[in-house]
């Protein structure tokens, strides 16, 4: 004998229905924004970068290479020029907790499974590129941040970290940008910015 359901009895299953479609959804969400960020950082940090110059007038160049003589080259990821600062941004895909000082040889991570490794710092790249920048385009310094970016659920602790030179999770680097072109009161001028066009 076949039972009707009762209008009750059917809303409870759509109900429980939509909720396991619901749960599936947001964990192929999870693992999805997971895989993204681990082999598609780059492309995470440019859409960032790229909404942001759009927005504000900025301009980016993005795979920017830095000679540093005849036979070494380096690339800056994102060369992002504001009317008030130079961003020199490099990506690297790293995960878990890291420790280390600015200007030291390695960096310390320990990732989600308390497995520890010795990573060359990136800030030290990021730094040779930001000098070597500066010379060849006969800047002053302190109108250039070299900024290294890594995942989200990164948890930084760098000593002696400062205002030209810092590693920062991709989530928070629009944010910073924006407050460091605050900050300044001086623009550069428009013969500075035409160059790198």
């Amino acid at each position: 004998m076949i039972t009707l359901l009762t209008l009750e009895q059917a809303a409870y299953i759509i109900v429980g229905v939509l909720a396991v479609v619901l749960i599936i959804a947001l964990l192929v969400l999870l693992i999805y924004k997971r895989v993204f960020s681990k082999h598609k950082y780059k492309e995470a940090t440019y859409i960032k970068l790229n909404r942001l110059a759009r927005n504000k007038d900025y301009l980016l160049l993005n795979n920017y290479k830095v000679d540093f003589d005849d036979n070494h080259i380096g690339y800056i990821d994102h060369l992002l020029i504001s009317k008030k600062y130079i961003y020199a941004i490099n990506d690297f895909s790293l995960s878990g907790v890291i420790t280390g000082e600015l200007k030291g040889r390695s960096l310390t991570i320990v990732d989600g499974k308390n497995e520890v490794k010795q990573i060359n710092n990136p800030l030290n790249y990021n730094i040779n590129l930001v000098k070597r920048f500066n010379l060849y385009n006969n800047l002053d310094q302190s109108f250039v941040k070299g900024v290294v970016v890594v995942n989200d659920d990164t948890y930084i602790k760098i000593e002696n970290s400062n205002s030209q030179f810092f590693m920062i999770q991709r989530c928070k680097l629009v944010r910073v940008i924006k407050k460091f072109d605050k900050d300044n009161e001086k623009n550069f001028s428009e013969e500075t910015i035409v160059k790198f066009i």
